[in-house]
């Protein structure tokens, strides 16, 4: 068994045709057809169920080398990088997972930095749930994470604090809400709420602080992204609670008020995550420091 059989496997898993992987490594497809039947002899196992490779279904064993194949196969791709990197004739990549609020409103001065330092640098931003971004640092596919997330407990991460992520109530200026003194719990209850969609972690902090404070919320809308929620809010379908961070611009712009949720209990902070074993780039280890540097937690 060896790193190019390896590669191989994990590509004829993905792409579902031997012709594709033949293109993606510049072989031919008999050539592609070698390598796994050379993979399976060398194990002593059948990790596809059919000798034709026409349909690639895989067996027990098949699924379980696979999980191990396309970690060691993507460690692989990283380490050529980064040797890339070191002897100056690769530009690297860097791949950064982050959830919607730190990717919209926090993330873009900082990759604008990072850009200015290593030019030649090649940057994706991916933008997913924190769970889905946790898992792809866990299989070596991305570098690094920016989540929003109430706590992270996982022995494979690195787990940063940066800043704390509170929500805020929000309103159009013209609100009755803005222009009252003291907001309560039951006096928010009377009016209609601009919501973040069920199952979200805005979401589930917002129900369990209404069903602390024994009241019944008035969902008018439901939205999955800030800015469906501002905008809903600003055109009066509502008040909102949002992420402070996601409305600095509205706030100075004169386009939204904010007031503090009242006997709000601040659980969720937006955490940088990286794999413990994960090997460090010259441009990880100097946006990991920038991040470290930029926020106080």
């Amino acid at each position: 068994m060896n790193l190019q059989q390896l590669k191989v496997f994990v590509l004829a898993v993905e792409l579902q045709k031997l012709y594709l992987v033949a293109q993606k490594l510049e072989v031919t497809q008999p050539t592609v057809t070698f390598h796994l039947n050379k993979l399976q002899e060398e194990l002593g196992v059948s990790l596809f169920h059919t000798k034709s490779y026409h349909v690639i279904k895989l067996t027990e064993a098949g699924r379980a080398l696979y999980h191990y194949a396309s970690q060691i196969s993507a460690l692989s791709l990283e380490a050529e990088s980064l040797m890339d990197e070191h002897r100056g004739t690769g530009a690297g990549k860097l791949s950064i997972g982050s959830t919607h609020t730190p990717a919209t409103y926090m993330l873009p001065p900082l990759l604008e930095q990072l850009k200015r330092n290593y030019p030649k640098l090649a940057i994706l931003l991916d933008v997913r749930p924190a769970s889905f971004i946790m898992e792809k640092i866990k299989q070596y596919e991305l570098d690094l994470g920016i989540i929003s997330q109430t706590h992270v407990d996982d022995p494979d991460l690195i787990v940063h604090p940066l800043v704390r992520d509170e929500l805020v109530l929000i309103f159009d200026p013209e609100h009755p809400l803005a222009q009252t003194d003291e907001i309560t719990p039951g006096l928010l209850a009377l009016y209609p709420l601009v919501s973040h969609e069920e199952g979200s972690i805005s979401r589930k902090l917002i129900d369990r602080w209404a069903e602390g404070n024994g009241i019944k919320l008035e969902v008018s809308l439901e939205v999955s992204g800030s800015e469906a929620l501002k905008a809903a809010v600003r055109y009066r379908m509502g008040y909102g609670m949002i992420a402070e961070a996601s409305i600095q611009s509205d706030l100075a712009e004169g386009k939204l008020k904010s007031r503090p949720i009242p006997d709000w209990v601040p659980e969720r902070y937006i955490y940088a995550v990286r794999h413990r074993n994960k090997l460090v780039s010259p441009a990880l280890r100097m946006f990991w420091q920038l991040l470290e540097k930029s926020f106080d937690a």
